[in-house]
């Protein structure tokens, strides 16, 4: 663990532009370090240091006034980069660059299964890299442990390669089985709506406002998977995994589940790695996309931008832009950002989730999002039968009226398209006497007869 670890947080932009410091300061203190100094520099890249060798002489110095254990680069550094800039630092200084500081994070925070095999399959996509320049650096150089990048084991590569293979099996088993519950779900009358967003735009503070009212404990007998808590912290990635809690939005029965934060500039391969989780995303019938109204515009809209790219890839739901914690921003301020994004987000709802300000306006725009429900009219003969049947329809559908004029029951209701047909087949059932209750009562009394 990391925990109370002095850190240097350290970043290079191209020239011309300015260096951001504060995602990377809330990505290493969410680690568990503690930010003692910052230092960055505007240039080109270099091959050798990745910043200039005069600006790695500073951040030696730096380390140095400030007894830090540990230099995170808020950028993406090669093998020998690492080793050059670690060799010029105090003996046992680690240097670690953005994409290990997030693997540490979700590492920290895998508690599930399918968490710590996507954390592990990240690592190793990581690794493979690393393992295969060592080996052609043996190779040329016949030189084991070149440029400080360890021996050079041939068998590295292989043993990478199948660990990945076996853990994306495992993977794509899990998701089986989510796929499989997820159809169980909307079979039984749920939509599914996903939360996404940038960590800390309060996704899970949202989700709590909007579910607060209903819980779906471990004992439920429909989905005894649901955890019927979302913890919302002031802390990055604080929802590693998925979770899902049950809310009504008025006539629609609905399973919100938020999922893991993005974070910007992450490679391909790290989002491929948690594919998995993101899949409660892609597949969903509706998605909320969160956005953190309090920021710069700018900020917004280049999350904005960094959300679609990854959404649009496979998902095909319609997209809601929630602009969350208009509780901190001033009406003027709040339109003239919503007319800025407007290119990106149409039209956006604006809440608080910490507030509940406005939280019912976005519990009806999910209803008039959601996928239309099919209207359907029954007419049933009186039976016990009929009367389960009813009772079902009210579980799974919106049911708007309900008649008896003594023989006969009509119902008249709204479901998804599937619970519709089921609905008819279950009709056709009663109206012929072949329902299993039917048949069984038949059987035991042809079992009765024959006893006698």
């Amino acid at each position: 663990m990391s925990d109370g670890t002095a850190a240097v947080v350290a970043k290079r932009v191209d020239a011309g532009e300015s260096a951001d410091l504060t995602e990377i300061s809330d990505l290493a203190r969410a680690a568990g370090y503690d930010v003692v100094g910052e230092l960055s520099q505007s240039r080109d890249e270099d091959g050798a240091f990745h910043f200039g060798e005069g600006k790695v002489d500073e951040l030696t110095a730096l380390v140095a006034e400030t007894d830090a254990a540990a230099v995170i680069v808020d950028n993406r550094l090669g093998p020998y980069q690492t080793y050059n800039i670690g060799g010029k630092l105090p003996h046992g200084v680690e240097v670690i660059d953005r994409f290990t500081l997030i693997l540490e994070i979700f590492a920290q925070r895998a508690n599930t299964r399918k968490a710590q095999l996507q954390v592990e399959l990240a690592e190793l996509r990581y690794e493979l890299p690393r393992a295969e320049a060592k080996a052609s650096l043996a190779k040329r150089d016949e030189r084991p442990g070149f440029m400080g990048l360890g021996e050079y084991d041939e068998s590295r590569e292989r043993d990478i390669k199948a660990q990945i293979s076996r853990i994306k099996n495992e993977l794509d088993a899990i998701a089986e089985k989510e796929e499989t519950r997820r159809e169980q779900r909307r079979e039984s009358g749920f939509d599914l709506v996903a939360l996404a967003g940038y960590t800390n735009a309060g996704k899970s503070t949202l989700m709590r406002r909007l579910a607060e009212d209903l819980e779906v404990g471990e004992n439920d007998g429909l989905h005894p998977d649901l955890d019927p808590t979302a913890e919302s912290e002031d802390r990055l990635f604080t929802t590693l995994g998925t979770t899902t809690r049950r809310a009504e939005t008025g006539t629609r029965d609905v399973l919100l589940t938020d999922t893991v934060g993005f974070v910007s500039n992450l490679p391909h391969w790290l989002v491929e790695s948690f594919k998995s989780t993101l899949d409660s995303v892609y597949r969903a019938d509706l998605v909320l996309l969160v956005v953190d109204a309090s920021e710069p515009v700018e900020e917004m809209r280049d999350k904005l931008v960094t959300c679609h790219d990854t959404l649009y890839e496979r998902n095909e739901a319609p997209i809601v832009t929630v602009l969350n914690k208009r509780d901190v921003v001033d009406e003027g301020e709040l339109d003239r950002k919503m007319d800025a994004l407007r290119a990106l987000a149409p039209n956006p709802v604006a809440v608080s989730g910490l507030t509940g300000e406005n939280v019912a306006e976005l519990a009806a725009r999910i209803e008039r999002e959601l996928p239309e429900w099919r209207e359907e009219r029954l007419l049933l003969p009186m039976s016990d039968d009929a009367m389960s049947l009813v009772s079902w329809l009210y579980d799974h559908g919106h049911v708007e009226n309900e008649e008896y004029d003594g023989e006969n029951v009509l119902v008249e209701f709204a479901a998804r398209p599937a619970i519709v047909e089921k609905a008819r087949a279950k009709a056709a059932d009663v109206q012929s006497g072949t329902t299993p209750e039917a048949e069984a009562e038949a059987e035991a009394e042809t079992d009765g007869g024959y006893r006698e």
